[in-house]
């Protein structure tokens, strides 16, 4: 008869094993506390937290969980990634968008299935001072590009007719330019943004703003707090930017339909847009289909370009495309205007 194999028996946990993995799971779930705190409140003294996409923090936390799962610690290694998961979930960027993109394909025909209403494509695009890029988006038969990073005056008027035709309209700003299909009206402009009235080939007038925002300081280094402060005051900046847009807006009339598109350089959750106009939509928010992601061009890992629109518009569609000779992706929103009301 040959004798049964013994079962080899399990290494108790020493005592280091045990102290590891509690020093883990109390950093795991303080880490978790944390950043909810901070992406609930969005204070801005932690801007420098949130001004990373959500999904960065989820990886940290899912690292975390693998090293107790590897320390044998495997209930609270499941229970905390169960938390990082709602964290995700919680805190992403319209993950909607992604189902969207997955069954909503763009519609050859939404134009002309407009009917009364006014359809318009809009392109934002962070050109990076390259007329190239500008230049690359004639494929896209747009009605409205709004550019940030702007070429040069002699370089938009270069390329305007050809892009958009002969009665193509240019306002060109410091950082910002607006080119459209038909002839455009300055309205005001500032270092951050240029605001011009655009008279459609309906005879419409609706007013529009290309912006692009003072940048973030690109720090990593959290441990220095000197970086949050860098990041605290890019974002009381930032703030003080959309007033003054704010207060420009608050001058047109009312009734004058309107878009505010560009590189807003911010987590498209962050607080500072409260200082927009709340009619003002995020249109990818209800309508952004696929990867909305804008920058890097090469490897898009969070959604800094926007284009919101007031009430009188129905977003159809909107997309982040790979652009050329930049390093942001464009916006393209098709828009419907809604008749006028008599």
């Amino acid at each position: 008869m040959t004798e049964p194999k013994s079962q080899p028996v399990p290494r108790p946990d020493s005592r280091l094993d045990r102290v590891v993995a509690r020093i883990t799971a109390a950093i795991t779930l303080l880490l978790w506390v944390g950043l909810s705190i901070c992406y609930v409140w969005q204070p801005d003294a932690c801007a420098a937290v949130t001004v990373y996409p959500s999904w960065c923090w989820f990886g940290c936390g899912v690292g975390l969980a693998l090293m107790l799962l590897r320390a044998s610690r495997r209930r609270f290694a499941l229970a905390s990634i169960g938390l990082w998961f709602l964290f995700l979930v919680v805190f992403a960027d319209t993950p909607l968008s992604l189902w969207r993109g997955l069954w909503k394909s763009a519609d050859p025909a939404w134009r002309t299935q407009a009917g009364e209403r006014v359809p318009l494509r809009v392109i934002s695009l962070n050109a990076h001072g390259s007329s190239r890029a500008v230049a690359a988006l004639e494929q896209y038969e747009a009605d409205l590009i709004l550019i940030q990073e702007t070429p040069s005056v002699i370089q938009l008027r270069d390329i305007s007719q050809p892009l958009l035709g002969e009665d193509a309209g240019l306002l060109a700003g410091v950082d910002s330019s607006i080119l459209s299909r038909t002839p455009i009206q300055p309205l005001a402009s500032t270092v951050s943004f240029v605001i011009g009235k655009v008279r459609l080939q309906t005879g419409r007038e609706i007013a529009v703003v290309s912006l692009r925002l003072t940048p973030p300081p690109f720090r990593s280094d959290l441990w220095n707090p000197d970086c949050w402060r860098a990041y605290r005051d890019q974002r009381i900046l930032q703030r003080d930017e959309l007033r003054t847009l704010s207060r420009r807006l608050a001058e047109l009339p009312a009734d004058l339909p309107l878009i505010v598109g560009g590189d807003f350089n911010v987590n498209p959750r962050d607080p500072i847009f409260r200082e927009l106009p709340p009619q003002l939509r995020d249109a990818f928010t209800s309508a952004g289909a696929g990867w909305g992601c804008t920058i890097t061009n090469a490897v898009p890992f969070l959604r800094i370009d926007q284009v919101r629109c007031g009430t009188r518009y129905q977003p159809v569609r909107v997309v982040a495309q790979r652009a050329e000779d930049t390093d942001h992706r464009a916006v393209i929103a098709d828009l419907l205007l809604e008749p006028e009301k008599e």
